[in-house]
């Protein structure tokens, strides 16, 4: 449902262009996705395609997208827990826990990987 109002607003902002490949969910596997997306400029479409009932799972050589990255960042934020739970009233405040939860993923993510070239021990 929300497909065609995303699309209008990336098309708007004139970003249709940037995008190389489409990747969507096998939900989106119908004519009317594909119509929509040929309509606005998008001609590479990767769309998972539905299994037939029976057919076991079929292992991909190339992941489809960049949805892996998205969802370990939000697993990691999700780990701080006043940010689920907030209560402030103030945008400024909210806005500052967050600076401070993604500050701290970035620094202890760039600790490991500078231990990654130091010589066990």
């Amino acid at each position: 449902m929300l497909l065609e109002p995303t699309l209008d607003a990336v098309d708007g902002r004139g970003l249709i262009d940037d995008i190389g490949t489409f990747h969507l969910d096998r939900g989106y596997d119908n004519n009317i996705v594909r119509r929509l997306c040929s309509d606005i400029g998008l001609d590479d479409l990767l769309v998972a395609k539905r299994r037939p009932k029976g057919a076991g799972r079929v292992r991909l050589d190339v992941p489809l997208g960049l949805r892996w990255p998205v969802e370990r960042t939000n697993s990691w934020l999700s780990n701080f827990g006043q940010l689920r739970r907030n209560t402030d009233r103030f945008i400024h405040q909210r806005l500052a826990q967050l600076a401070l939860a993604i500050t701290l993923i970035i620094t202890i993510k760039l600790i490991k990987w500078a231990d990654r070239w130091s010589p066990p021990t």
